[in-house]
């Protein structure tokens, strides 16, 4: 009953992470059913973040103001769940490669989308044909370089912005804290809440990712159409060096496009909390990188569109629960004297001072 209590307690935003950090740590239960020897990674690392979760809501119940590790704690779980994601990619990857591809009814879906504009409704094949921006092309061969780096920056982005921005802000505030005997910063809130609300979106764009793959199997045009290009991608310099670490023999994660899906949902977490700079800059990235699975054949535009959904969908999900709701909160819990509120205002104030947006 007490992590009950205390977890209605908590911020809305702090409700969203623990919830969907949960449902994600249980999701090796659902990939069990398709035992690969590479779960038991997925389980141990689920299991330590399970405990952690339920360590955290029974201290916070225990002790809501005074329990000094607490801020610590809960950086150490947001670093940890990170950690799920390679192992649950590789799990879900082994798993759709069992089932049946469906990349011929993503061409189906794709020649009714666009069918009317290019043949067969396949942007890559028309690209391949093209005399002016194809592979064979010097244009061609620039923008296969220059997308292919954008491309890799997916594998860059989500780490930068998350440990290396957002726990970093969170690791300062933690320290000035303790420098000056438990005194929050102004910005402590604030960087918390915007920490938080993005590992949520992005837990959660993930989930959405990983569950759809293992429900939709498929390939990709690189593969799957293979012998229908005419024209090999010309890459060289550090271009190919990326081509050749993203390139997998076995592919059946196309649909739908994680790179897409993943860094469009932190570019909205961003704009959403108003950091537009980085914010700007990463949905820029998003929108190049659908054009580089596009040129270098790595998903079919339903894959594409598919990603921006999921993303747009994660994104509403956490920003109705939980982010829109602290602001409400804010309003709810501004009391004149907290000495004279309830019980449980006073443990909500006293962790959560205010919500700077």
């Amino acid at each position: 009953m007490k992590i009950i209590k205390a977890f209605r307690s908590l911020n809305p935003i702090y409700k969203m992470f623990i919830i969907t950090s949960t449902i994600y740590s249980l999701f090796p239960i659902y990939l069990a059913f398709n035992f690969t020897p590479e779960i038991g990674y997925s389980i141990m690392v689920s299991s330590v973040t399970l405990i952690m979760i339920i360590i955290y809501l029974k201290k916070y119940a225990a002790y809501p103001s005074k329990w000094k590790i607490g801020d610590i704690f809960l950086l150490i779980l947001t670093f940890i769940t990170v950690f799920l994601l390679p192992a649950n990619f590789v799990c879900t990857g082994i798993i759709a490669l069992k089932k049946e591809n469906k990349d011929n009814l993503l061409m189906k879906i794709d020649k009714y989308l666009l069918g009317w504009l290019v043949k067969d409704g396949q942007i890559s094949l028309w690209i391949d044909n093209n005399n002016y921006i194809g592979p064979h092309t010097l244009i061609g061969e620039f923008l296969n370089n220059t997308l292919q780096i954008c491309y890799f920056s997916y594998y860059v982005i989500p780490y930068i912005t998350m440990h290396f921005i957002n726990l970093l802000n969170c690791g300062r505030e933690i320290i000035f804290r303790y420098q000056n005997n438990g005194f929050k910063s102004s910005t402590y809130n604030k960087n918390w809440n915007n920490t938080l609300f993005l590992f949520s979106v992005y837990l959660l764009t993930c989930l959405f990712v990983f569950t759809i793959n293992t429900l939709v199997p498929a390939t990709s045009p690189r593969k799957y159409m293979k012998t229908k290009f005419k024209h090999p991608l010309i890459l060289s310099g550090f271009g190919n060096y990326l081509n050749q670490r993203c390139k997998a023999d076995k592919s059946a994660n196309s649909f739908p496009s994680g790179h897409v899906a993943e860094i469009l949902s932190i570019g909205l977490s961003y704009m959403a909390t108003r950091e537009y700079d980085i914010g700007i800059i990463i949905i820029i990235f998003s929108f190049l990188i659908c054009l580089a699975t596009l040129f270098l054949r790595y998903h079919y535009f339903c894959d594409l569109l598919m990603g921006v959904l999921v993303a747009f969908l994660s994104f509403y999900i956490n920003y109705c629960f939980g982010f829109k709701k602290s602001l409400k909160y804010k309003k709810y819990f501004k009391i004149k004297n907290i000495n004279s509120s309830p019980p449980q205002i006073k443990s909500y104030m006293a962790l959560n001072e205010s919500i700077d947006i």
